[in-house]
């Protein structure tokens, strides 16, 4: 397969990636051009039209100068001026103008060029233009008016028609159009350069933040100054100040955790060295004498506190990271009843009582969403600290409520006081009960993983004042 297929679609060029400049230029620009756009093409029609009317009315005062010139006698037109001045009434400097002056019958009293009467079912009143196109000879297109003339119903009826060609009509519209647009498109060589430099100038804060960052270096996790930052990027900063607080707490607890850690593992170390040592010394002085039962004994006990703790280290190390990877939709019920048949055996053999959780109809659904295998080991180490330092009787219990599936490991053993119960989730605390095999982090794994479930743990007295009760609540999953 080849890296293209591989990687999916190729690249986008260099001007289509993100960039904080284009996304607040590009759309500026954009509007700038659609807006003089529009605006030259409505100061175009505007112009057209414009230009047309005012034509339309220097054409309708040629027609109305011609018809100043019709005289009637006895009823009958006639035209008293000459063919000369004719032509200078309707002469025009851009274009020929073109004329005629007939009765309605017919009759040609004056004109340049045969033009035709506009269409119309019924006459217009006297004096009244009517404004129609025409196609002439040669396809020039002629903008004409016609003016009917009749001083009384007995009179006989005139018709003035006079026409122009549409080009000088169209070369103004051009003209105006020109001065509109040209103007608009100087301006735009100013005006988006001053976007473009105005842009920069806006976001020279943001480069000036990424120096600070830079300048932070990968020790330095104080938070960044907000004095000189724009109020549209403070909540930025400030978010970014409150992830380095994070940052910082996290790598503080990582360093005090490995510091524990290398306290925690030196005594399970030191004491497998002196009892390797010990033996050494008994086999140098009588090579031929037998193992010591009691030192191989005591050997097997520290190296398996030192194997326990090396594996609890490691889940609670991974506790966040397992969490993420395996998340899926589980029954918490099921989860705690085979946590607890495994540890039946144990319990029987340390002559204590362990209760499994009652899965009945009215428990309701307990599907949660998470990690089964890390759940199975928070309930796994609450058991076993239960039949460690608790009292005979221990139970478990699951129930569903509204939003939430509660989990509870509770014994009936003494009660603790509220300052031990507040250190013993710290890691590696233990407490003063005589037993050393205990590495002092299985509470502090449960409770990691439980709050990585978006869950909450809680210790606190059992019923009655007597005993310990460890509380989970998990979040239901939507899907139940």
């Amino acid at each position: 397969m080849s890296t293209t297929a591989k990687s999916g679609a190729s690249p986008s060029p260099r001007w289509l990636r993100a960039s904080l400049w284009r996304q607040l230029l590009m759309p500026l620009v954009g509007l700038w051009v659609a807006s003089a756009i529009v605006a030259t093409g409505a100061a175009y029609q505007f112009a057209g039209r414009t230009t047309d009317q005012s034509f339309d009315r220097l054409l309708a005062d040629d027609a109305r100068a011609l018809a100043a010139q019709l005289r009637w006698e006895n009823g009958e037109v006639q035209f008293v001026a000459s063919r000369e001045t004719a032509d200078s009434l309707v002469f025009d400097s851009l274009s020929r103008s073109h004329y005629t002056v007939r009765t309605a019958a017919g009759r040609k009293l004056v004109g340049d060029l045969v033009l035709p009467l506009p269409s119309s079912e019924t006459p217009p009143p006297p004096d009244t233009p009517l404004f129609f196109n025409h196609a002439a000879e040669g396809g020039l297109m002629l903008r004409a008016v016609a003016l009917r003339m009749q001083p009384t119903s007995g009179d006989e009826s005139a018709w003035v028609v006079v026409a122009e060609s549409k080009a000088k009509r169209q070369q103004v519209t051009n003209e105006i159009a020109l001065a509109i647009f040209l103007p608009a498109g100087l301006a735009g060589f100013v005006i988006i350069p001053l976007l473009y430099y105005g842009i920069r100038h806006g976001l020279a804060t943001t480069r000036h933040i990424s120096a600070l960052v830079v300048q932070h270096g990968e020790n330095d996790l104080s938070p960044l100054s907000v004095e000189e930052v724009p109020e549209e990027l403070r909540e930025l900063v400030q978010h970014t100040n409150a992830l380095l607080q994070r940052l910082k707490a996290s790598i503080d607890e990582q360093r005090r955790f490995v510091a524990d850690a290398a306290h925690q593992l030196q005594t399970p170390m030191a004491g497998i060295r002196l009892l390797v040592d010990d033996m050494r010394r008994i086999q140098r002085a009588d090579p031929m004498q037998p193992m010591d039962i009691e030192v191989l004994a005591q050997l097997d006990e520290v190296a398996t506190r030192g194997a326990r703790m090396v594996r609890q280290l490691l889940a609670y190390a991974r506790a966040e990271e397992e969490t993420q990877v395996e998340n899926q939709v589980f029954d918490a019920t099921s989860v705690a009843l085979q946590v607890t048949q495994r540890w039946q055996g144990p319990a029987t053999a340390a002559g204590k009582a362990l209760a499994a959780p009652r899965q009945t109809p009215s428990s309701g659904d307990c599907s949660v969403d998470g990690s089964p295998t890390l759940l199975g080991e928070v309930i796994s180490n609450l058991i076993d600290n239960a039949l460690r330092y608790g009292g005979p009787h221990v139970a478990v219990d699951v129930v569903a409520q509204e939003s939430s599936v509660h989990i509870r490991v509770i014994d009936d053993g003494p009660a603790l006081d509220a300052p031990t119960r507040a250190q013993m989730l710290l890691p590696f605390w233990r407490g003063e009960h005589g037993q050393p095999e205990g590495s002092g982090l299985g509470l502090s794994i449960a409770q990691r993983v439980v709050e990585r479930m978006s869950g909450k743990f809680s210790v606190r007295v059992g019923p009655g004042g007597t005993g310990t009760c460890f509380d989970i609540d998990l979040p239901r999953s939507a899907l139940h």
